[in-house]
């Protein structure tokens, strides 16, 4: 199966990427004059996007998990040569950790008015949340200074060599 995979996958998966755009496009195309002809309120109730968006949640949960089991597959398979990407997935852990931990659970007038509008929803935002999403913002920033870093450091080591 993981040759078949290998060799055919990308074809599978583009070609069930068009059959559900195709099924998708069909639903919504025949009943587009009726959904344009409903009142505003009742389009938001409208069904008529469903299959379109449980297609995309479908290929997206086929896609993740496909990529977590060959990724264990090849790291099961070949131990010694994952060990630089395990320790890379460890030191992200760390710099998340990091970042998470000396987060701050307050919010800053700014981003309270965002908290404020998202509350409105009828959702509830904790301090954890916000320790959440200031560690990964920090955890983004620190892999875009290491990215950026470790190009010119290529750059100028290739410039002498």
């Amino acid at each position: 199966m993981y040759k078949f995979l290998t060799k055919n996958g990308q074809t599978l998966a583009f070609g069930l990427g068009v059959v559900i755009t195709v099924i998708f496009l069909a639903t919504v195309l025949s009943n587009m004059g009726d959904f344009t002809a409903m009142e505003e309120e009742k389009q938001q109730e409208t069904t008529i996007f469903n299959f379109g968006l449980y297609g995309a949640i479908a290929l997206a949960v086929v896609a993740t998990l496909a990529m977590v089991v060959f990724g264990l597959y090849h790291v099961a398979a070949d131990f010694k040569g994952s060990i630089k990407g395990i320790l890379g997935f460890a030191v992200l852990i760390v710099v998340f950790f990091v970042a998470y931990s000396t987060a701050s659970t307050e919010a800053s007038p700014y981003i309270q008015g965002a908290i404020d509008n998202f509350e409105k929803g009828g959702t509830e935002f904790t301090g954890q949340n916000l320790k959440f999403i200031s560690g990964g913002i920090t955890t983004t920033l620190v892999l875009v200074a290491v990215a950026a870093l470790a190009f010119v450091v290529s750059e100028v080591t290739n410039l002498f060599k």
